[in-house]
């Protein structure tokens, strides 16, 4: 019997990265990124077997998505067999290899029947078995390697009942190796101003380039199902690029989304494979700050200092700022900017207050002792503490005292006004002159 014409023909096609339009691509902050493209495609028969390369290393392959502008996709896989020297030789299992000691006075000929990490088992043409080490092997020369093993990862798609000629499809899926921060520099203008800026530091580490691509950003914590997807098991190098963006108006246009925020970058943008790229995220903007001191429960630390800041528009910047690193400087008697301090931020909406925890006062000194105690009954005592606090500073300072309490406590008597926020927590807020010393004194009881 002849074949009958209506019997579909199977073409195997390798499509090249190249895409309609550059990727669109939405970074979050947790290793994780959402790629979004059109391919090129050309159908050839009624079913179709296409390959497409070009795709991340740490493609997440339960968020697939392919559509085709035409026809019906009928089987969807992700090739993930890159060639290796493992990979070579688990695929030459059954065939012929031929293997070169280090020294080569020792060949070996014959079927390859295992192969591990340590050995080799190689059967002669004479039936023989040769257990061979792999440390003290030279070469493996296989006769006829699996030609299916690609060099880079790629999606395989079945497509049925397609137009033949050019076409296209609608290419979506979530990977590792895409991911951004932001960094923010604030530099103190004054006691109480400063101007606050921040980038936005981006990197791609999954085995590809996205070429004029659109980028998106996400600010806020993704909830996430599942495991984790697997780190590329070699270390890359990375470079890093900064990208002067001082243009006016070049900074990234942003919106509420869900319950994140969503920045998107002007223009398009090229991330490299292995590269860190810095942007600009938010223009400088005056802002006004207010320094707060922390004495807590005789640290030995001594004064804590804090800066704070209400992010809103009468205050200077009025928008949300995405959690990051925040590296604080002040410029010193020649005017040279110096550090000061580097600590973090959540994400903090506008009209909320920023709290930055910049380190210890140098001139500011605090002493705190238990000056006497006495039992009162079996379920109660009562105690007196004294707390010294000193300014060498040459500018007043407020210092807030804070002092944890346990069970059914309370002040009988303190030279200074007490407040209680908290359950646990008795506060005071002590004005200090420059260059005077400050005594505290409070008398409280304890009942449990």
């Amino acid at each position: 019997m002849s074949v009958r014409s209506s019997i579909a023909a199977l073409f195997v096609i390798t499509l090249p990265a190249a895409a309609l339009a550059g990727p669109s691509l939405t970074l979050y902050t947790s290793d994780l990124g959402l790629v979004k493209e059109s391919r090129t495609l050309d159908y050839r028969g009624s079913r179709d077997t296409l390959r497409l390369e070009g795709v991340s290393d740490r493609l997440d392959a339960t968020s697939l998505r392919f559509v085709p502008s035409s026809g019906k996709l009928a089987r969807l896989a992700y090739r993930f067999d890159v060639a290796t020297g493992d990979g070579l030789l688990e695929k030459a299992i059954g065939s012929r290899v031929r293997v070169v000691s280090k020294t080569g006075e020792r060949v070996t000929e014959g079927t390859l029947l295992s192969a591990d990490g340590s050995w080799l088992v190689v059967r002669g043409d004479d039936g023989a078995l040769s257990s061979l080490y792999r440390e003290a092997m030279q070469e493996v020369r296989l006769a006829k390697p699996d030609a299916s093993l690609s060099l880079k990862p790629a999606i395989e798609a079945v497509v049925e009942g397609a137009k033949k000629g050019l076409g296209s499809a609608e290419l979506q899926y979530l990977t590792g190796g895409l991911s951004w921060s932001a960094e923010h520099t604030l530099v103190r203008t004054g006691e109480t101003s400063a101007q606050w800026s921040a980038v936005v530091r981006v990197e791609n580490t999954t085995g590809r380039d996205y070429r004029d691509a659109s980028v998106k950003l996400i600010a806020g914590e993704v909830s996430r199902a599942g495991a984790p997807m697997p780190m590329d098991a070699a270390p890359r190098a990375m470079k890093t690029s900064a990208l002067a963006m001082s243009v006016p108006g070049y900074a990234p246009s942003e919106q509420a989304f869900s319950d994140f925020h969503l920045y998107t970058l002007p223009g398009v943008a090229t991330l490299r494979d292995r590269e860190s790229q810095t942007l600009v995220l938010l223009e400088p903007k005056t802002v006004a700050v207010k320094p707060l001191y922390v004495y807590r429960g005789g640290n030995p630390s001594g004064v804590q200092w804090k800066l704070e800041m209400v992010n809103s528009a009468k205050d200077g910047m009025g928008a949300p700022i995405p959690a990051g690193r925040v590296r604080c400087y002040a410029p010193d008697a020649d005017k040279d900017l110096q550090l000061t301090g580097e600590t973090t931020v959540k994400h903090t909406a506008v009209d909320e207050k920023v709290t930055l925890e910049m380190g210890y006062a140098f001139d500011l000194a605090a002493e705190r002792k238990q000056v006497s105690e006495r039992r009162v009954s079996d379920r109660e005592r009562e105690y007196a503490v004294e707390i010294k606090l000193r300014n060498r500073k040459s500018v007043d300072a407020t210092i807030q005292v804070e002092e944890p309490v346990n069970g059914d406590s309370d002040v009988t008597k303190s030279s200074l006004p007490v407040t209680r926020d908290e359950a646990g927590l008795l506060k005071w807020t002590v004005p200090v002159a420059a260059g005077k010393e400050v005594v505290l004194t409070y008398t409280g009881r304890q009942r449990w």
